[in-house]
């Protein structure tokens, strides 16, 4: 009662198209865009993508993202295309501290496939997103985290942390592959994720040199595989 009261005074329009409903003050889309996005996402053709990082196969079957480096992960599933308007609220989420985005980009979360996978992780932990000097304190992503944590009962725990001020926003495709590398390191003991399935959840996968090499530092660690989930993948518009 006491939320209702309060969405009624402080009431929340929809992010994308500025509507006001009950959908806008709880999630922060309106039910219009909610329903629009998924009559796009309906009427996609759907391509033939890799098992491991859902990339669009080319001619020859073959994935030039996998065909081309060493991927430490298992698989690598995503909530949402990164469709146009999606992509401007998905940066109104992470960079303008629309915390209630959260709850938009964690809808659907119980029809993905990866829901019903027989080799449930052992606990989730979140690829590094929170930056204080930048005004942003909280993940992207952390609702999704949130929900899964409870459908599955594991736990959230703290896995790396970032040591690098740069951003990998903005740097060539190379470029964050280098920097990835020396980019993050263990909060705690390494030793505790012997013989875990670890899930790594992200906001957006882009050229996945941060998760890849994440789930790199995880295996040398001794853990017995690694999943990835993220929000946006790098295909859509």
């Amino acid at each position: 009662m006491f939320s209702q009261i309060i969405r009624f005074f402080y009431s929340h329009p929809c992010t994308a198209c500025g509507r006001l409903d009950s959908f806008s003050n709880r999630i922060g889309i309106c039910i219009h865009c909610v329903r629009s996005r998924r009559k796009v996402q309906n009427s996609k053709i759907l391509e033939h993508t890799c098992s491991v990082c859902s990339s669009p196969l080319e001619g020859n079957w073959v994935c030039e993202y996998c065909n081309s480096r060493f991927v430490f992960f298992s698989a690598i599933y995503s909530l949402r295309s990164r469709m146009s308007w999606e992509r401007q609220i998905f940066q109104t989420c992470k960079f303008k501290n629309e915390k209630i985005l959260q709850n938009y980009f964690a809808l659907d979360f119980r029809k993905r496939k990866f829901i019903k996978i027989q080799d449930r992780p052992d606990c989730i932990v979140f690829l590094p997103s929170i930056d204080r000097e930048r005004g942003r304190f909280f993940h992207p992503a952390r609702q999704l985290g949130k929900r899964l944590s409870k459908k599955w009962k594991i736990p959230i725990l703290p896995g790396v942390k970032k040591v690098s001020k740069d951003k990998q926003s903005g740097k060539m495709f190379q470029e964050r592959f280098f920097h990835a590398k020396k980019a993050f390191v263990f909060s705690k003991s390494d030793r505790i994720w012997k013989g875990f399935h670890i899930l790594i959840i992200d906001d957006i996968f882009t050229t996945g040199a941060s998760l890849n090499e994440v789930s790199k530092m995880y295996i040398a660690a001794g853990a017995r595989k690694v999943t990835c989930m993220v929000l946006l993948n790098k295909e859509g518009d």
